[in-house]
């Protein structure tokens, strides 16, 4: 029976890793000339080109290349993960998940996605914040194990990405609850009243909701892009304007009588996205969170 050498693996994952073959060389104290020949050398024991070296500064990964990855990857996460339990008793029966979120994403959906094992001893969370090209060059280097976002994601042709839609969010326009609101107002007047707050640019759907403003042909005084939706709805709470942003981002609010509705900018909705990357051995309980997300 054909043996793996384990040791060359090892060597080939810390490349990967490492993203040329000077820094993996200085991570294991070995000569560069040393991690050239003994990843020839797997290459030869597998049958398999795994690394494209056009580019001798930063070598390529090729795609049987990415898929020894996921293997090493599971093995020397579980390796890990042996040697903690040996050395530290149970550590093991803790799970670690590892979840990015973009920044300023609603935080209800954040731990409504969250929510079934928020309470479970079993598992431990670590949850990274950030644009999201950072998350998914983290994601992408197995340091997350899923991303929440507002934003699709394609792949680069490299690594496969998977966007799952978890739920979509109607584009509502609200402001804060005075006591001189009447309890009904049309919109058109509002927006000659008060004026707009709207996400930025970067909306997936602000072509839409452009649009829609178009379409209603009234005055309307943009006050103001702002691309965080937690921001968003200070300014709804605190401004006293009109602000238009997802339901999902202002729904306690609305239900605590703080903020009210004006109206529905027609059937736009935002979509949230549950990203994560191929991979050899699914993570079960990430697809588990992202199918009751669904289901909810």
């Amino acid at each position: 029976m054909q043996r793996l050498n384990h040791h060359h693996l090892f060597i080939f994952w810390t490349l990967a890793r490492a993203g040329s073959f000077t820094k993996a060389a200085a991570e294991l104290s070995i000569a560069q000339s040393a991690v050239t020949f003994q990843i020839k050398q797997l290459e030869e024991s597998l049958g398999l080109t795994l690394i494209d070296r056009t580019n001798r500064r930063k070598p390529e990964l090729s795609s049987d290349g990415r898929q020894v990855l996921e293997y090493a990857n599971s093995i020397f996460e579980s390796s890990q993960e042996l040697i903690k339990w040996a050395t530290l008793g149970n550590v093991s029966k803790t799970m670690i998940l590892r979840l990015g979120a973009l920044s300023g994403l609603s935080r209800n959906l954040q731990f409504e996605f969250l929510k079934p094992i928020i309470a479970d001893s079993r598992y431990r969370l670590q949850i990274t914040t950030g644009d999201q090209d950072n998350l998914v060059s983290l994601l992408k280097d197995h340091s997350l194990d899923v991303i929440l976002s507002s934003h699709n994601v394609r792949s680069d042709g490299k690594v496969s990405f998977y966007s799952h839609v978890l739920t979509t969010s109607p584009v509502i326009f609200v402001t804060r609850v005075e006591r001189s609101h009447k309890t009904s107002m049309d919109l058109r007047k509002c927006f000659v009243q008060k004026p707009l707050f709207v996400p930025g640019l970067n909306f997936e759907a602000r072509p839409e909701l452009d649009a829609y403003l178009e379409g209603l042909k009234c005055s309307i005084t943009i006050a103001g892009e702002i691309d965080d939706i937690a921001l968003l709805r200070i300014f709804a709470l605190r401004s006293g304007a009109i602000v238009a942003v997802p339901e999902m981002g202002v729904k306690s609010d609305i239900e605590s009588n703080q903020l009210r509705v004006i109206g529905r900018a027609g059937k736009i909705e935002q979509k949230f996205y549950a990203i994560t990357r191929q991979r050899r051995l699914p993570n079960e309980v990430i697809e588990g969170l992202i199918l009751q997300m669904r289901n909810t």
